[in-house]
Parts: structure tokens; sequence; C-alpha cells
């Protein structure tokens, strides 16, 4: 080897040695600072900042009551079990104020106590159409009749076009008016009964509606 090669070498051997001392101090460095970070002193103080950080936050949460948290629930209205209603006198705000009443059987009740007259029981609500029977059954203390009846109908006074009644089919008014027609005033309701074609079980569901007067 010539004299320039040797010098070549040892200079090479130099550089590794020179980064090998750097890396060494790199790695000193970094091994410091993570034992500082582990240093019991160093904890105790990032712990007490931290703690007195979070009081200062929990006291601006206490303080302001925009910052408290709400929960925020589906609307629902629950209605009051402890109700009366007066069946007869009700109008439509009254029935849907009531625990599974809704506009539309609110509108049903309305038109089929009109057509009837009046309630004369509080039984006749399970034939509105799609009231619930056991709902009513439930519930039968709760309604009240009040005066019942409002609209009487006048067995011998009303023509043919008054003489209607849901618990009465128009063939079977046309009977009543032609015995009516025959034999004249229907004193009572022993007399009513005695027309044949309309079977009794019809006047007795009629028979709170009936009036007899001349």
């Amino acid at each position: 080897m010539t004299r320039q090669e040797i010098l070549g070498i040892y200079f090479l051997m130099g550089l590794v040695m020179l980064g090998m001392g750097i890396h060494a101090i790199y790695q000193y460095v970094e091994l410091q600072s993570e034992v500082d970070l582990i240093n019991p002193k160093h904890f105790e103080e990032i712990y007490i900042a931290q703690k007195t950080a979070n009081r200062k936050l929990n006291f601006v949460y206490k303080s302001h009551p925009i910052y408290k948290r709400t929960f925020t629930y589906p609307h629902y209205v629950k209605k009051s079990q402890e109700w009366k209603i007066n069946i007869n006198e009700a109008d439509s705000a009254a029935w849907v104020a009531l625990p599974g009443i809704g506009p539309g059987f609110a509108k049903r009740i309305l038109t089929f106590r009109e057509r009837l007259g009046g309630f004369a029981s509080a039984e006749q609500l399970k034939e509105v159409y799609g009231i619930d029977t056991i709902w009513v059954k439930q519930h039968l203390r709760k309604f009240q009749l009040g005066k019942g009846v409002y609209r009487p109908l006048f067995v011998n006074r009303a023509i043919w076009n008054e003489f209607r009644h849901p618990y009465l089919p128009y063939a079977q008014a046309k009977v009543v008016l032609n015995f009516r027609k025959q034999h004249g005033v229907i004193s009572d309701y022993g007399a009513l009964i005695q027309i044949k074609l309309i079977e009794p079980s019809v006047w007795e569901r009629l028979r709170p509606y009936l009036n007899f007067e001349p």
C-alpha cells in the first residue's frame, strides 16, 4: 500500500469514529429529556397545573347555566287520568283533551250524537265507528249524561222526513207511519210494539228517544 492509501484509510476511520460519537451524543440528549419527563418533581408540577386548570373550568361551568348540559326528550303529553266529561254537551276540544281521543274520533262522536239526538247511555259510545270498546268500558264512570236525550222522536207528530233515527231504518219508519195513519194516535210504548213487522229489539233500543205526545 502506498502512503496515500494508508492516509485515506485513516481518514475514513476518523470519519466513522466521528459519526459514531455524534450519534452517541444525540442518544444521550434524548435519554436525558426522557429522564426529565419521568422525574417525580416534574410530574407533580404537571399534575398541579392540570388540577388548577380543571378547577377553573368547573367554576365557569357551574357559574354559567349556558354551559350546563341539557337533555331533550321526545315531545310527549301525558293526559291526565283524572277527568270526567258530559258526553251530551262536550264540544270537540273537550273530547280531544281525553286520553286516546284524537280530532277524528271527536268528530265521529259529535256526528253520531247529533244523529241520535243525544246519548241516552254511555254504552252507546261503543257504537261510534273505530272507538275501542275496552276503552269505553274502562272509563264508564267518567262519562256523565247531563240532561241526556235532547231531541226526542215524536211518534205521533213527526212527519216522514222527521221520522228518522240511526236505530230505525227508513223502511221501518214507513211501517210506523202507515200504522199511525190506520190506527190514529199511538198512546204508549205498549201500543207501539203491537206493530208486528218490526222486531221488539228495535223498539227497545229506541225507547229512550220515544215521545208519545199527541
